[in-house]
């Protein structure tokens, strides 16, 4: 490793501003070792070790040398796209200037990311499409004709468009299907067969586990990039949600009235015609009933509201749903037209999967699972969805990930609380493993000015919001803007928001009146202005330099503990013996605070302020912890001590 990242290496010789780091040397050294030792390895490198590169260059060489395939799997999209972009060229040109072998690498999306030539054939045919999509259409008719291998990242398309021509797993025959020689889908796989490298995210890698593992090819060794967010993810993907919206769009595809751009038209009998239009006029009027009548346990504000019992109301519409199924399985000899027989597999297979689910929600009948009602934050009319999940991910992660490759590295900024890595272990079930905890390289005293709340309403208290929002207004005037207020709910981003709205001569830009690509977008053009988020926004979000000077973090993040996940976990951990805020609800907040304060600082040359406005931090006992899982900085208690500190700490060359 040390004629890669030493300090006479080749990156050094490739790249004049490149800095010679020991924490990366030592982390490509530790991967290198894990992986000859076919072990686990966990590794926490904080911002600017350069964490991408340290793993993936000792990685590709051991998978290389052993005709191992590895898998690179990250959070988002964006973080792939930024791998092959950035990180894996220069690996390239690294291992070009040592004479080591080349290698190939691909990007592997969810197979709805790619388009299907039959489905669109059928859109066409069905006349599915609006005028003001002619255009488009144009565009797409040439892209399939020309065989060109397109995604859903190279297009731009009205979401209700692409969903019409996307591929779809219960309609890909490609064995019979007349365009499968040109399918975009089937070039991706027969390239990620071919490729040493697979560039991929969480969910595709958790929805290839649900899926026995018919996606990807066989993969050897496995690296975890941002592997703080293994868990929520694993559990979201292992588990289902069904809601009134979700069955009626199943059944609008088979009739919808008034039009016949549906799957009964095509169907020739009369009668199944008759009998189906009948029983899916039935099933939508008990739906809406079934639906109408779980709206009263979510009162107020509540978001969600845990279902302890089987929903016996809901027993009638399962059946009723299935004896539509059978007739649904009836239609298929009906149906002569290529084109609909695509759409009808379809919307069998999602009628079948939407009855599944919502007869497991109303028979609440695994103790491995729990079930909740949600009310979705991001629809106009509050539609109402009942979702399941493993409570315990950690026996499925340790049968399906530790326990199965040959090899796995979990990476991240913020694995540990405290120092201490058994946590997230634990969490990921990993029982035995080897760890390397590796600090950032970056001078925090000198960079970051950290405002602690002394004294004041407590969170929840009556003049927290007021109090806090005058903070956090001397916080955005002392810097100027460019500050990012990071919340736990949408209830507190309002009040604090109508506080400042109108007082701080800044724009504000926040999530809830905005989508939070759209607000972000807002923020990016605004210079000046101020981001407002909740969850999404804590982490994932790379704005260095000037872009972010201050990072405002309203409370500490624990997780609300009626939320029916974390009751459940509280309510297991206690009959265990042990003391779940301790055990749980703090590590877990810990490591999001760590998330939250990382937002400020993403470059050597970056300085700010995050202001920490939940006085419970220094009030009480486990604030300690908090603060000892953050890299030391100047603290201070008072608005005049934060902006003398800031402007001491700007006139301060780093490094002098």
């Amino acid at each position: 490793m040390k004629e890669i990242f030493g300090r006479d290496g080749v990156l050094s010789a490739l790249h004049e501003r490149f800095d010679y780091r020991e924490e990366q040397e030592r982390m490509a050294r530790f991967i290198e070792e894990v992986l000859c030792g076919q072990e686990i390895g966990l590794v926490e490198a904080g911002t600017g070790v350069g964490k991408t590169i340290a793993y993936l260059a000792p990685a590709i060489l051991y998978c290389k040398e052993h005709g191992k395939k590895l898998a690179v799997s990250t959070e988002t999209k964006t973080l792939q796209k930024q791998l092959i972009e950035k990180e894996i060229p220069l690996v390239k040109e690294a291992f070009a200037r040592l004479g080591k072998d080349d290698f190939t690498h691909a990007l592997c999306l969810g197979g709805a990311n790619y388009p299907c030539r039959m489905r669109f054939e059928a859109m066409l045919a069905m006349g599915r499409f609006t005028r003001d999509d002619l255009g488009v259409i144009d565009d797409l008719r040439e892209r399939f004709q020309s065989e060109q291998v397109f995604t859903r990242m190279d297009v731009r398309l009205r979401p209700g468009l692409w969903a019409m021509i996307c591929r779809e797993s219960d309609a890909c025959s490609p064995h019979s299907c007349p365009f499968g020689q040109g399918c975009a889908f089937q070039q991706a796989r027969k390239e990620w067969a071919r490729a040493d490298i697979l560039i991929l995210n969480h969910y595709l890698f958790f929805a290839n586990i649900a899926s026995g593992r018919t996606y990807l090819p066989g993969i050897g060794v496995v690296i975890f990039d941002e592997a703080h967010a293994l868990e929520d993810i694993a559990s979201d993907q292992l588990g289902f949600g069904v809601s009134h919206s979700d069955i009626t769009d199943v059944l609008s595809r088979f009739y919808r009235r008034g039009t016949k751009r549906h799957i009964l038209s095509s169907v020739s009998s009369a009668a199944v015609r008759k009998k189906a239009i009948s029983r899916i006029n039935g099933i939508a009027l008990e739906l809406g009933g079934f639906f109408e009548g779980l709206r009263p346990r979510l009162t107020g504000q509540r978001l969600s509201a845990r279902l302890r019992e089987p929903l016996a109301e809901g027993k009638d519409l399962v059946s009723a749903c299935r004896d539509l199924y059978r007739l649904v399985e009836e239609m298929e000899e009906e149906i002569d037209d290529s084109f609909v027989r695509v759409e009808y597999d379809i919307a069998r297979s999602r009628l079948f999967t939407a009855i599944e689910n919502l007869a497991s929600a109303v028979s609440n009948s695994s103790d491995d699972y729990v079930y909740w009602l949600e009310r979705r934050e991001d629809e106009i009319l509050g539609d109402i969805e009942i979702k399941g999940q493993p409570v315990d991910v950690a026996p499925i992660l340790e049968r399906e990930v530790s326990s199965y490759y040959e090899s796995c590295i979990f990476v991240s900024a913020t694995l540990t609380v405290n120092r201490d890595f058994s946590f997230i272990a634990n969490r990921l079930g990993i029982p035995s493993y080897r760890h390397l905890l590796l600090q950032s390289p970056f001078d925090y005293k000198e960079q970051v000015v950290l405002y602690l709340q002394r004294g004041g309403d407590e969170p929840g208290g009556a003049n927290f919001a007021a109090g806090s929002a005058k903070i956090a207004a001397e916080v955005i005037r002392h810097l100027d803007g460019n500050c990012l207020m990071l919340f736990t709910s949408y209830k507190m981003l309002d009040e604090v928001k109508y506080e400042l709205s109108g007082n701080i001569g800044h724009p504000i830009f926040a999530q809830g009146e905005y989508p939070a690509p759209e607000a972000l977008e807002l923020y990016l053009n605004t210079p000046g202005s101020v981001l407002m988020g909740t969850h999404s926004f804590w982490q994932g979000v790379d704005l260095p330099g000037d872009l972010v000077r201050g990072v405002i973090l309203m409370r500490l993040p624990f997780s609300v503990p009626d939320r029916p996940m974390i009751e459940v976990k509280i309510e297991r951990l206690e009959a265990r013996g042990q003391n779940p805020f301790y055990a749980y609800q703090v590590p877990n907040a810990v490591i999001k605070f760590r998330q939250g304060f990382g937002r400020l600082i993403r470059g050597r040359g970056d300085r700010g302020i995050v202001a920490v406005l939940d006085s419970r931090i220094l009030s009480k006992g486990y604030g300690k912890v908090f603060l000892q899982s953050i890299p030391p900085c100047r603290i201070v208690y008072s608005i005049e001590e934060m902006k003398s500190a800031f402007t001491t700490n700007a006139q301060t060359p780093l490094g002098g």
